[in-house]
Formats: structure tokens, C-alpha cells, sequence
């Protein structure tokens, strides 16, 4: 017993007894809503949730197949104590499937599973129990400080393991056999007074009616600081940095990224949070104060650094929008932060799936899942428009004379019918975050360097434009038509809705990144090229010869380089309006050059 601690202990009732400090023993258990659950968390382990509900039970085939991470206590599943390590599933009990008698209690199975060399800092743990009694309360604490079990100079271990085999004797065979403990007979009734002290307020609460009424998640936070004041050596709490943990995301198999609140600096946190979480710690973002963030890369061998977060981050951000010229999250490739002047508009929870965004970005395959998606959701709008522009009617409502004759054409239909339906996709799913769809002013200058190239597909007379008779006919109407509507509902559809969508898996241009093709630019060329050749087919009066003609081909070839000149456009400058504008001047090219087809 000489790596044991054998001073003596008593527990009185008495005020918080104090730290080398001369403070009373930090509170490190908060009770906090996660979804639609309240759970019980300790700050030294916030990967681990604890969640008590009264009459709370599972099957012995649910608690077998229960999501890796799960910790049964003490009546919960109904079946035998088990410890599936493969898939980190464990049921601490000495209820079913057991003979009681010869079974130790739960929190005698969490102290062996703890000094066997448990560590839960590899995942996130749920622990459910139905009841708050001390066997179960002293499980939950053993498994909250199994890092401190296990560190024996930093409690009173002697004092542990004395209490948890008391308890459990008393708590499996009942209070009349509490001898079996073995333990000498003062030592026998001074942990009988702790127990006593431990219990009273359940006790009390009992007696009166009123134990299945009480709040179990704030009851069991008392008890467990009464056990820090009882376990926990005095000076051993003196390096416990006050973190709160926010929000935590899986990056990869073996790294994470958390948000975390504290007083402290990042680098005076660092080997705290190294304590913490261990070595699965791949970015961490600490809220100095309101909306201020710094961001650190604790892992140097992520397969991304932080520029791809801060890129991510400014797209994601409704303080920041992707504009130039107002603060953005920004710094070097390990460390950096929030916008200065205002803070950020994003919460721990969209932070840390701004991480995960940028890691998934990676994956192959999501990128062309996303581009099917957009390809999938864009052709449907187009063929609902191409089917309401071959029906187009509009006579059977309106007088003929009132509606002239681009009103009355199908090219009118078509359009009119894509811009609504496009309109309406956008409000569903653009109204939360509308600049990420390019609703909004344009931001810097440089875009205007792609104007020679709308101009030049312009003078190839390939852009779409009205027939000769609808000029002939309603020259305004026609106009409007060519250089509004058409343009509009193209724009509306490839460079707002189907690039937006592809950009939240996307790295995409800035007003102030360097000038690359992304993927989304590609994916709504392309797909804006198919439509041009799909819309010339079907509505034409004879497919079967477009498909065979060079023009579709050249068409389909223009279309595709001015979406691409236009997804750049729509990038640089954060804005629908320039690619709009422009393919309007490359229309107007077109009609002044060779006149209406």
C-alpha cells in the first residue's frame, strides 16, 4: 500500500472546505440542454454526458445495439452486465441476468473498469441511468474523473476505493452485511457517517414523497461536490482552468474540432486542452468575449490548415457575407480569429461545421453526389419550363390583342415559367443565407476583366435570343425579353441557385482569393451548356434534325465557355447583378452584330 494515500478523512457538515488557494473548490459539473435533453456534463470531461430520467429502461436487444459510445448504469438495460469493447458499448448492473449475490455493485464495476486503465477521451460518451442513488451517483463520478482515478497523487484513493466497496456491499447484499467489507471498525463507522452525510438530502426527500419529484440532474450535481470535497486532495484543483465546452464536430476517424469558452489565452490553455481531449484535438476556436473568436490548429499535421477554414468561414459568416473591405476571419496558416470591429454571426455549432465543411470538401465523392443533386434539382425546373413553354397558352385567359405577340410565344412561356420556378426554389432554400446564392451587391472591380470574353461570345450570334418576329412585331417587348427575362432566368437559375447549392461543398473565388476554376463554375457551365441544347432541341420544331446540326454543337460549345466566364463573374465579385449584366452585353453584342435570327 505504498503508492496509497493513508490520511485520515472525515466528511462534516461543514462549508467547502478550501484549496491551497484559499478558494472553496471550483464547481466543475453543470447541468445544460443539448437538444430536446438535459444532461449533466463535468468541465474536466466534456465528451461525456450523463442523462438520468426516472423509469428509464432499454431492451437487452436495444442496449446490444445501442450507438458506439453508451454506458448503461444500474437498471437501465434490461440484461446482464456486459462490455462490448469492439463497440464501445458497456452495461455497468448487478440486476438481470446475474445472481446479485455473488455480483459486484455498479460503481465497484466503474472503479475496476477505471483502474484497468479506461480512457474516454477517444469519443463521446452518453451514460444513462434512471435513478440517482449513491451506487449510481459514485459510478458517475468515477467515470467523469477517471483521469484523476487513475493519477494517484491527485486524490484520496485510499478514501475511493474504501467508500465504493462499502457502498457496494451495502448497496448489493443489504446494510446488515456491511462487515463483509473487512474494514476495520472505526474506519467501518466513519465512512458509515459519510454515507449517512451523502444520503441525507435523499433520505429527507423520501420520507416526505417528494424523491420522484425532484429534479435528478441538479440532486446528483450536489452530491457529486460533496464528493470532490471528500476525494479530491486539497491543492489539486488549483491548476483547473475554468473551460466550457460549446460545441465539438468529428472531423475524421481520430480528430475533432471543438469550440470552447474561457477567461484564459490559447496558449495558456493549450496543455489543458492537450489534458483534455488528448491528442484528437485537430482545431480549436476560444470565445474570448461575446462574439470574438480565436482560432487555433493544435494538430500541425491536419490535412488542411486554417487558410481553408478562414475561406469557409467568411462564406459562411452573415457579419462578413464574402465582402471585401469589411473585417473577415483571417491569419496565418495556425493560428488566427474572428472579425475585429463587429465579431462573428456565427454560432459554436455552425463554427465547427464550417470545419467539418472544409474536410468534406475533400471527399470525391460528395463533390459529385452534390453535382447529381444540382443536376437532378435543375433539370427538373427545366423541363417543367420546357413543358409549360410547349403548352403555353396564355389566349385561353387573355385576349390576344392584350397580349401581343412575345407574350403568346413559347420562347416567352419557357422563360417566364424557369424564372418563377427558380424564384420560388430560391426563397426555400436561399432565404437564410442569401449571399451564398449571389443576392446580394456586387463587391470589388475585378471581374470587369472577364467583360471581353461575354463580348466575345456575343459576336459568335450563339446567344439565345428572340426570333425575328417578335422584333418585327413588339420591338420593346422583344427587347425586354432579350436583354431582361432571358438573361435573368438563365442567371437566376445556373449562377444563383445551382452554384450556390454546389458551393456548400465547394471552394470557391473571393473578391480577394487568387483566380481559379472551382467546381462549382464548372458544374453550372456544364450543366447551363445541356440546357442550351436540350431547350434548342424540344423546342424546336424538328428535334431529330437540331440534334444532327452544327449549330447545336456550336451553340452548346458558346454556351458552355460564357458559363464558365459567368460563374467566375458571379464568384469574384459575390453578385448575381455582374453576371446578369453581362451576359445581357454579350446578348446585346450578339444583336447588334448579326441582328435577330
Amino acid at each position: 500500500m505504498e503508492d496509497t494515500d493513508h490520511s485520515p478523512f472525515v466528511m462534516e457538515p461543514a462549508p467547502l472546505k478550501l484549496d491551497a488557494t484559499g478558494n472553496g473548490f471550483p464547481d466543475r459539473y453543470a447541468v445544460k440542454g443539448v437538444g430536446t435533453d438535459r444532461v449533466l456534463t463535468c468541465l474536466e470531461a466534456p465528451n461525456l454526458q450523463v442523462i438520468i430520467k426516472a423509469g428509464l429502461t432499454v431492451t437487452a436487444s436495444a442496449a446490444r445495439k445501442a450507438p458506439p459510445g453508451t454506458i448503461y448504469l444500474d437498471g437501465v438495460a434490461q440484461t446482464e452486465p456486459f462490455l462490448d469493447h469492439e463497440k464501445k458499448v458497456y452495461n455497468l448492473d448487478h440486476h438481470e441476468g446475474c445472481v446479485r449475490t455473488f455480483t459486484l455493485a455498479t460503481c465497484e464495476q466503474a472503479l475496476i473498469m477505471c483502474v484497468k486503465g479506461l480512457d474516454l477521451r477517444d469519443r463521446e460518451w452518453k451514460i444513462f441511468a434512471n435513478e440517482p442513488d449513491l451506487d449510481t451517483i459514485l459510478a458517475i463520478w468515477i467515470i467523469f474523473n477517471h483521469q484523476r482515478v487513475n493519477n494517484r497523487e491527485a486524490i484520496n484513493r485510499r478514501s475511493l476505493f474504501a467508500l465504493v466497496r462499502l457502498e457496494g456491499i451495502i448497496d448489493a447484499l443489504g446494510l446488515e452485511l456491511r462487515e463483509l467489507s473487512g474494514l476495520p471498525a472505526d474506519l467501518l463507522q466513519k465512512l458509515m457517517r459519510v454515507i449517512d452525510r451523502l444520503r441525507t438530502e435523499e433520505l429527507e426527500l423520501k420520507k416526505a414523497g417528494e424523491w420522484t419529484k425532484t429534479d435528478f440532474l441538479e440532486y446528483t450535481v450536489g452530491v457529486l461536490r460533496k464528493l470532490d470535497q471528500f476525494l479530491i486532495k486539497l491543492g489539486e484543483l488549483d491548476d483547473f482552468k475554468g473551460v466550457e465546452e460549446l460545441a465539438r464536430i468529428e472531423l475524421t476517424n481520430n480528430r475533432i474540432a471543438v469550440v470552447v469558452a474561457s477567461d484564459l489565452g490559447i496558449y495558456e490553455l493549450e496543455p489543458h486542452l492537450a489534458k483534455l481531449y488528448g491528442n484528437r484535438l485537430g482545431w480549436v476556436a476560444l470565445r474570448r468575449r461575446g462574439n470574438e473568436y480565436t482560432l487555433r490548429q493544435m494538430d500541425l499535421f491536419m490535412p488542411v490548415n486554417l487558410e481553408d477554414v478562414y475561406q469557409r468561414l467568411n462564406f459562411m459568416d452573415p457579419a462578413v457575407k464574402g465582402r471585401m473591405g469589411v473585417n473577415r476571419w483571417g491569419g496565418s496558416g495556425d493560428i488566427g480569429g474572428s472579425p475585429r470591429d463587429r465579431g462573428t454571426g456565427l454560432s459554436p455549432k455552425e463554427i465547427v461545421s464550417a470545419c467539418r465543411d472544409v474536410i468534406e470538401k475533400r471527399s470525391d465523392i460528395r463533390q459529385v453526389k452534390r453535382f447529381l443533386a444540382s443536376a437532378a434539382f435543375s433539370m427538373l425546373i427545366v423541363i417543367t419550363a420546357i413543358a409549360t413553354g410547349q403548352n403555353w397558352l396564355p389566349t385561353r385567359w387573355l385576349d390576344q390583342g392584350t397580349l401581343g405577340v412575345c407574350a403568346g410565344s413559347p420562347v416567352f412561356g419557357f422563360h417566364t415559367a424557369l424564372l418563377v420556378f427558380t424564384i420560388i426554389m430560391l426563397g426555400i432554400v436561399a432565404l437564410r443565407r442569401p449571399w451564398q446564392f449571389g443576392i446580394m451587391l456586387p463587391a470589388g472591380k475585378d471581374w470587369w476583366r472577364l467583360l471581353p470574353i461575354a463580348i466575345i461570345c456575343g459576336f459568335t450570334g450563339d446567344m439565345p435570343v428572340p426570333g425575328d418576329a417578335m422584333f418585327a412585331a413588339d420591338p420593346v417587348a422583344a427587347w425586354t425579353m432579350a436583354l431582361v427575362l432571358i438573361p435573368l432566368s438563365m442567371e437566376l437559375l445556373f449562377r444563383s441557385l445551382v452554384h450556390g447549392m454546389m458551393a456548400q461543398l465547394a471552394t470557391i473565388q473571393d473578391c480577394e482569393s487568387r483566380w481559379f476554376l472551382s467546381g462549382p463554375t464548372i458544374g453550372s457551365a456544364l450543366l447551363y451548356a445541356a440546357t442550351i441544347g436540350f431547350q434548342m432541341t424540344m423546342m424546336s420544331g424538328n428535334p431529330m434534325a437540331t440534334l444532327t446540326s452544327g449549330i447545336l454543337i456550336k451553340s452548346v460549345a458558346v454556351a458552355a465557355i460564357f458559363g464558365i466566364a459567368a460563374g467566375m463573374i458571379r464568384e469574384r465579385s459575390h453578385s448575381i447583378l455582374p453576371a446578369w449584366l453581362f451576359h445581357a452585353a454579350a446578348v446585346a453584342t450578339s444583336l447588334f452584330a448579326f441582328g435577330p435570327v
